[in-house]
């Protein structure tokens, strides 16, 4: 028998891979990371009250950030964004003053120092360039980023 030797080069270089996927989980349009689906709106801006509508129309809710992975994966993301300088986050504190709350109801943890009702704002954006959050007039016209819980896989119902 006859044998040739070769030689074979595998590089592995770290990737983020980011996809808009209609893929089972989430309709096209949408980002599936765990088991839950964003939708990042850059085309049209809105204020706060009818960003979160068009969310709801949506089944959905303005995003909630649950863990430091999640908000580091998304924060990556939105740096990306071509509208203005924030984007809309489903946190508010329009009930009761200082007492944020996310919109689908989720316990609302944030990070010290933010937000510090400045200007006595009650809706809460995220900045583009560097990911900080910010209490926010309301009524500003942003993008937003929707989220919504991703279908479960057919593969579980057998």
């Amino acid at each position: 028998p006859h044998f040739t030797s070769f030689s074979l080069f595998i590089i592995v270089l770290p990737v983020t891979v980011v996809l808009f996927t209609s893929d089972g989980h989430c309709d096209r349009g949408y980002l599936l990371y765990k088991d839950s689906c964003y939708h990042f709106e850059t085309e049209q801006v809105k204020n706060w009250q009818d960003a979160e509508a068009d969310c709801v129309k949506e089944q959905g809710h303005l995003v909630s950030f649950h863990s430091e992975e999640e908000l580091s994966f998304l924060t990556g993301l939105i740096q990306q964004a071509p509208t203005g300088i924030s984007l809309w986050m489903g946190g508010h504190d329009s009930i009761t003053e200082g007492g944020w709350e996310w919109t689908d109801g989720s316990p609302f943890v944030f990070p010290a120092g933010n937000p510090d009702d400045y200007f006595g704002e009650d809706c809460l954006s995220i900045l583009i360039n560097d990911g900080y959050w910010n209490d926010d007039n309301c009524q500003n016209k942003r993008g937003y980023i929707c989220k919504r819980r991703g279908e479960e896989c057919c593969l579980k119902c057998c």
